[in-house]
């Protein structure tokens, strides 16, 4: 006598559907996986404009910063070769008015502030101008260039004897300036900054600003 097996004992069980098949078909898993992939999203984002909106700002305060110190510069008949606080005409006068003016940007730790004097080297009127104006072309030489004890060894001049003024720069017989520089190193990942100084993304900020000194003299430094 032949045993008949049944059919049914044959059928497999079927299998159910994982974890993550049942939430992306649920409503509770769409919800959830778009939560997953949005909020991050808009995480960096927001991060972004935060990042955007920071290095504008320090934009601004490095222009504020070079604009001031030559204002400030342009009034003064001379500097004291002076790297002290004691006298408002010393150079250290000068570097701590530069971090005040870049707060809360810290010049200190990946910054430069370098000031430049320059002259009419045509042939020797560096320091007197000649009694008679002229509009003949000067020749602009370094009369003396200086930069905080503090900067950084990488942040370095951009003002060298084959490029003292810009091109095109009105310089006569007998004119003199002054150029401040500012240069710093923006990191976007503040947080990171103590133990990644060069974060990818990090930005070096320059500005340079030219005024004439009031006097009519070239800057001079003294002491």
């Amino acid at each position: 006598m032949k045993t008949v097996r049944s059919t049914a004992s044959r059928r497999e069980t079927p299998r159910r559907p994982g974890l993550l098949t049942r939430l992306l078909h649920s409503n509770r898993g769409s919800a959830t996986s778009k939560f997953v992939i949005l909020v991050p999203l808009m995480i960096l984002i927001l991060t972004g404009f935060a990042e955007i909106y920071c290095y504008l700002c320090a934009v601004s305060i490095v222009e504020y910063t070079a604009f001031m110190l030559a204002d400030s510069l342009g009034q003064l008949p001379q500097i004291v070769n002076d790297n002290s606080t004691s006298n408002a005409n010393n150079l250290g006068a000068l570097w701590s008015a530069a971090t005040l003016l870049a707060m809360p940007n810290d010049l200190t730790s990946g910054g430069a502030v370098i000031i430049t004097s320059i002259c009419d080297g045509s042939p020797t009127s560096c320091v007197t101008p000649p009694q008679t104006p002229s509009l003949n072309p000067g020749i602009a030489v370094i009369h003396w260039q200086k930069g905080a004890p503090w900067n950084a060894g990488d942040l370095d001049t951009r003002i060298t004897s084959s490029n003292v003024v810009p091109s095109g720069w009105p310089f006569r017989v007998g004119d003199s300036a002054v150029v401040v520089e500012v240069i710093y190193k923006f990191n976007p990942f503040a947080m990171t900054a103590a133990f990644w100084p060069d974060a990818l993304g990090t930005q070096t900020i320059y500005e340079r600003v030219y005024v004439r000194p009031r006097t009519g003299y070239p800057l001079d430094l003294v002491g």
